[in-house]
């Protein structure tokens, strides 16, 4: 369903005098829209529905500064790609912080933004052992168990157990010594 611009108008006064109703109308008019966008970029259903009700909150907020000159559909849709946006950071954030089991490590330290913790990551990869770094990705992103890399390693569980270990520990030493570098520099 699509508002004319004068129901548009309206359905703004209404918002901005805080009527629930219109509440309730905006929603149902809008939500249905803005969720099918949603799906289109985020495959998880319950994650693309609390980015809707996320782009609802945010524009609820943002309404004083809303001065009419585009759609309301035009800037919810701006205001949505922002969520996705955000919705996206957080979850290679966190992808980049299960890299390596070290999240009591990574969240002691002052929290940052996604793409810095993701590019202190890649510096620390980057600095790592060749084989040490292999054998992290192939555990903690390829999500490959021991035993499956130790048959493609050609070496015994307990081979590949000690080296994980040593390259955890070479990954938890490397990270501290860059956001030490970071810290100061």
């Amino acid at each position: 369903m699509t508002l004319s611009v004068t129901d548009e108008r309206r359905l703004l006064d209404r918002l901005r005098a805080g009527k629930k109703a219109a509440v309730r109308q905006w929603f149902t008019v809008f939500s249905p829209y803005l969720l099918r966008l949603t799906l289109r970029q985020v495959s998880v259903k319950e994650d693309a529905e609390e980015i809707v009700q996320e782009t609802f909150i945010n524009c609820l907020k943002q309404l004083p500064l809303f001065r009419g000159e585009a759609r309301l559909r035009t800037w919810m849709i701006s205001i949505l790609k922002h969520e996705i946006a955000d919705y996206y950071r957080k979850k290679y954030a966190k992808q980049a912080i299960r890299v390596v089991p070290l999240a009591r490590v990574l969240l002691a330290q002052p929290v940052k933004d996604a793409d810095e913790t993701a590019q202190t990551v890649r510096l620390v990869l980057a600095k790592m052992t060749s084989g040490r770094k292999e054998l992290l990705l192939m555990k903690y992103v390829d999500n490959k168990r021991v035993k499956e890399i130790a048959r493609l390693w050609n070496k015994t569980v307990k081979a590949i157990e000690s080296e994980l270990f040593r390259a955890r520990q070479e990954f938890r030493s490397l990270y501290l010594e860059i956001e030490a570098a970071q810290s100061t520099g």
